[in-house]
């Protein structure tokens, strides 16, 4: 990129010193109201037309693009606040996760006191159905 903005650079600026040095001649400019007249060179007035274009064409498209960038401003907060929920959703998810394991490991804690009798295990099933 830096290659394409020289290459169109030089030759613009080569182009700009041959019409500087080419209309050198006086032009008398005056607004019609106003008492005032400049005497310019040519070249002054053709090249400040020239920087007036393009900094009122950067302008323009400046202010055009102010949509596009409070849409990309907006969406990089809404990012910002999901990539928040995300990191909250994932730390609750592995708060649950350890309550659940030690839920599990008090279970099988507590069933490995139970006695192994089976006929102890029958009588429980039958007072669990009633």
């Amino acid at each position: 990129m830096r290659i394409l903005s020289w290459l169109v650079a030089i030759p613009v600026a080569l182009v700009a010193i041959s019409f500087a040095l080419s209309n050198r001649d006086l032009v008398t400019l005056s607004l019609w109201p106003l008492p005032f007249t400049l005497d310019l060179p040519v070249y002054l007035v053709g090249l400040a037309g020239i920087l007036v274009g393009f900094v009122a064409g950067g302008l323009v498209a400046w202010l055009g693009q102010h949509g596009s960038r409070s849409a990309a401003r907006r969406e990089r907060r809404r990012a910002e606040r999901l990539a928040g929920e995300l990191e909250a959703a994932r730390k609750a998810r592995a708060d649950a996760d350890r309550r659940l394991n030690e839920a599990a490991r008090q279970v099988s804690q507590a069933t490995a006191l139970l006695p192994h009798d089976p006929a102890a295990r029958g009588e429980r099933l039958r007072l669990a159905a009633r």
